[in-house]
């Protein structure tokens, strides 16, 4: 497809995303990077004009078809603007044109909040890492040509890579029987008083990185699954023995970069799901991460990874839900959504290790990302020697987080706790209190 295109169809895993954007969940993510000095927002703004015509697929809106939702362009140029609303608020209103991001600033930090339509958060972190580093060579006088180093066309990154590898994809499934599977799947779900004004609470939790390599190497296994180990543990911790009949369920993204060469932006992920039995708990962690480890290794696999693709394409590809009008597409899938939601516990997103070149990177402390969400949703970033938890909740207390950082102070690894909670010494948020004084050693 030709960066030259006024408009585009979804990708695969976008169609099913304006459906499912209700109330809190919003269906935006974040990424956050902490620079070393203040936002500069004349340069910011000079970056996202430059860096925008290297992403022309940006300047898009969401419009509403017969059948599905499109891509359309916008050709308007979008302004930063300081951070002046609740994180992760919506951004697609249905009709309005308006773009699907939005570029914020606070003291040292810039933030990218997206709409899931334009991209995952590995597309984002992409586009991200473009304006940081046209920022920073702006900012401090620095050679273009040494850091702006891209070898992949515009084209190329606004190119649908579901489409371009459908072929692959064609072990074809049964619709009926996908269906069915969303609804007999049944896991233990997270509880809590909802905020009344239907706003996220977000958590972050800078940790060390080589403390985090320590203890999974002690375990013999990756920070990836120590992580989502310690998560299930935490929610243990929260149920009585009634509950432990049913299953933990976490979904974690899988980037489908790292089985298909594909330099996207957009949507490129498929979803693995990892189930724990409370019951085979016996006090031991070791327990738990015998079992993720086991059901990663089943899991990231490509022909496993291929089966799961091809449970959506053949939705997508199926005559009679195509010819449906999208009026009902939106009921089907909302229902989907909330039945799927049923037999998920929570999910953890690993976007892994996020590399700068070094004149680059000197300027910048961490990054951070969040994902709006139903229940809890854990995002992981890693920049240099600094780990990232960001967790969002739509709970007003936060105890699968502080049982999270409660289970790495008792590891060794102190945390240090931000969040969103302006009345964290009230009694009803002295959970994010405590979080913060286990990040201190108290």
């Amino acid at each position: 497809m030709s960066y030259t295109e006024n408009w585009y169809r979804l990708d695969n895993a976008a169609k099913i995303i304006p459906s499912t954007a209700v109330g809190a969940d919003t269906r935006v993510f974040r990424i956050a990077c902490e620079l070393k000095e203040n936002v500069d927002p004349d340069v910011l703004q000079d970056a996202l004009d430059s860096v925008m015509e290297e992403f022309p697929y940006m300047d898009c809106c969401l419009r509403r078809g017969v059948f599905w939702y499109y891509l359309d362009r916008l050709h308007e140029r979008p302004l930063v603007e300081p951070e002046n609303r609740p994180a992760l608020s919506a951004i697609y209103i249905p009709g309005h044109k308006s773009h699907l991001f939005r570029v914020s600033y606070f003291q040292r930090r810039i933030n990218l909040e997206m709409f899931h339509v334009l991209s995952d958060g590995t597309g984002g972190f992409t586009f991200l890492k473009h304006l940081l580093t046209e920022y920073i060579v702006l900012k401090y006088g620095l050679e273009r040509e040494k850091y702006v180093d891209d070898t992949s066309s515009a084209s190329d990154k606004e190119r649908d890579a579901f489409k371009q590898y459908e072929k692959k994809l064609r072990t074809v499934q049964n619709p009926v029987k996908w269906v069915k599977k969303i609804f007999a799947t049944s896991a233990y779900q997270l509880r809590g008083i909802k905020d009344e004004n239907l706003e996220l609470h977000l958590i972050e939790g800078t940790v060390p990185v080589a403390g985090m390599l320590e203890i999974a190497h002690n375990y013999g296994t990756t920070i990836g699954i120590l992580s989502v180990s310690l998560f299930i543990e935490s929610v243990i911790r929260e149920m009585d023995l009634k509950e432990r009949k049913k299953k933990i369920v976490f979904s974690v993204p899988v980037n489908l970069r790292q089985f298909f060469d594909s330099p996207t932006v957009r949507n490129f992920y498929a979803v693995m799901l990892i189930k724990y039995d409370p019951q085979m708990y016996d006090g031991s962690f070791r327990s738990i991460i015998d079992t993720v480890s086991r059901v990663f290794d089943e899991n990231l696999k490509e022909e496993r990874v291929l089966y799961e693709m091809s449970d959506y394409t053949s939705l997508e590809n199926n005559l009679l839900i195509r010819l449906c009008p999208l009026f009902l597409k939106d009921i089907g899938v909302w229902r989907m959504s909330y039945m799927r939601g049923r037999g998920i516990t929570s999910s953890i997103s690993n976007l892994g290790k996020i590399d700068m070149p070094d004149e680059i990177g000197c300027h910048i402390s961490k990054f951070a990302a969040f994902m709006a969400c139903k229940t809890v949703f854990v995002c992981i970033s890693t920049f240099e020697d600094k780990m990232v938890f960001g967790i969002t909740s739509p709970f007003r207390k936060h105890m699968l987080a502080l049982n999270f950082f409660r289970n790495l102070a008792k590891m060794g690894i102190q945390a240090e706790i931000a969040g969103n909670d302006y009345d964290a010494e009230e009694k009803d948020n002295a959970d994010m209190s405590e979080m913060q004084d286990i990040g201190q050693g108290e």
